[in-house]
């Protein structure tokens, strides 16, 4: 197990724990970066590129944006569609944890199972993708 995926996991843990203790905020950024670095390690995978040679090059864009442009590159060649809204799906997560986290909003118990909810999905999609070696039959995001 890489680093990345042990932190993957120790995100997903928390969110458990969060929610237990009816802390909700905290519980769409666990979500989030449980998925993203969970993505990020597919990514160092599928390219055969280094963390370094990915960094240097995100940094003109930020390397949230990168990696997820880069992972959806690399699975298009697996499955153009199921790319496509994965790439919709996640950026769409990115923006609800970038306004959970910075954004004068209540975060409820709701928004926190919806967070939950998507982190499931990423997660899902990101190990069947390895798992498997295709996309076909993963129409769930």
């Amino acid at each position: 197990m890489s680093i990345l995926e042990k932190k993957s996991n120790e995100n997903y843990l928390a969110i458990a724990t969060l929610m237990n203790n009816q802390i909700h905020a905290p519980v769409v950024h666990c979500a989030y970066y449980s998925s993203f670095q969970l993505m990020m390690h597919y990514t160092y995978s599928y390219s055969k590129k280094t963390e370094e040679q990915i960094e240097k090059k995100a940094n003109n864009q930020g390397s949230h944006n990168y990696y997820l442009s880069l992972y959806t590159e690399e699975i298009k060649k697996i499955d153009s569609r199921n790319a496509l809204q994965f790439y919709k799906y996640f950026s769409n997560f990115k923006r609800k944890r970038t306004e959970a986290d910075y954004q004068n909003i209540e975060i409820s118990e709701k928004d926190s199972l919806r967070a939950k909810d998507c982190a499931d999905k990423i997660r899902k999609f990101l190990k069947l993708i390895d798992d498997e070696g295709t996309s076909k039959n993963i129409h769930y995001l």
